[in-house]
């Protein structure tokens, strides 16, 4: 999602299959691969005349979202639900209007809010690191939704929110799986690499050591998450063909309904096959 090309390296640890960027984008270079032209940053706005079908699309995530927690954690009006990379905080909006509980996210930027102050005024918004968050935060519940490849330092960063969180802390890691249909399918034009942004590509086995090694304790993963796997596939599938990020998408919005509904049939083995998405639940050791 760049219009410039490059080629990036990553390396694979022969011991538990981890892949990982080598080197890194300097983080000083690292925010002019998020530019304003960034498809998640523009939003359902990229659709043009599909915009409100995109964006009532959009809603339905966050609900999915929202089942599952309500599912893995009790969530009350004195609960605290932590969105690590929030990025557009909508999810946390529906949190706090429907479970009517207190929220915080953080982001190391603020492009997702900052031209809608007055739609987010009533959540606790942070731009920084993970090691930036008050160490008397508590939250009982802390969320991760594709943030995880994201960050520089994984292991750390997942060290510090055990320390700041309580004994019945849940929390909910999605990431895209490397070892996965897509991946095997798709190959160099995978949109998980999402080359350089990514900088970590997990498998369940190195997800649950990453967890197991800083304080945490898997309870479950499964093979999906509340991302449809249908994206991730497109989104490779575009990415082989070489289409122009920055561009107006609704063209494309035919082809990609008609797409969907193809896709339909694999969506019946997720459960048991992993399409391309996994989904981690873990609370302090």
């Amino acid at each position: 999602m760049h219009p410039k090309k490059e080629t990036f390296n990553f390396d694979r640890c022969t011991d538990c299959d981890f892949v990982f960027l080598n080197p890194k984008v300097p983080l000083s270079q690292l925010k002019s691969y998020y530019t304003d032209h960034y498809l998640p940053y523009r939003g359902a706005e990229a659709w043009g005349k599909f915009e409100k079908l995109v964006e009532k699309s959009f809603q339905k995530l966050d609900q999915r979202k929202l089942n599952l927690i309500q599912k893995q954690q009790d969530i009350t009006p004195t609960s605290l639900v932590l969105d690590v990379g929030c990025g557009k905080p909508s999810f946390l909006k529906m949190c706090y209007k429907q479970l009517k509980c207190s929220t915080y996210g953080i982001d190391f930027s603020d492009k997702g809010w900052k031209q809608e102050d007055g739609t987010y005024q009533a959540l606790n918004l942070q731009v920084g690191e993970v090691s930036d968050l008050p160490k008397n935060l508590a939250p009982d519940l802390i969320t991760m939704w594709h943030y995880l490849e994201h960050d520089y330092y994984p292991a750390e960063h997942l060290h510090y929110l055990k320390s700041i969180s309580k004994s019945n802390t849940k929390l909910i890691i999605e990431v895209p799986n490397f070892d996965s249909h897509s991946r095997k399918k798709f190959k160099e034009h995978w949109a998980g690499w999402h080359t350089p942004r990514h900088t970590s590509l997990f498998s369940p086995k190195n997800l649950e050591l990453l967890l197991n090694q800083n304080g945490w304790k898997v309870e479950t993963i499964f093979t999906y998450g509340t991302m449809d796997p249908y994206l991730l596939y497109w989104m490779s599938k575009m990415e082989k063909k070489g289409i122009a990020w920055n561009k107006n998408m609704d063209a494309e919005m035919p082809n990609f309904v008609a797409g969907m509904l193809r896709y339909l049939p694999k969506k019946l083995v997720q459960k048991s096959i992993s399409l391309g998405i996994m989904t981690a639940i873990a609370s302090p050791k």
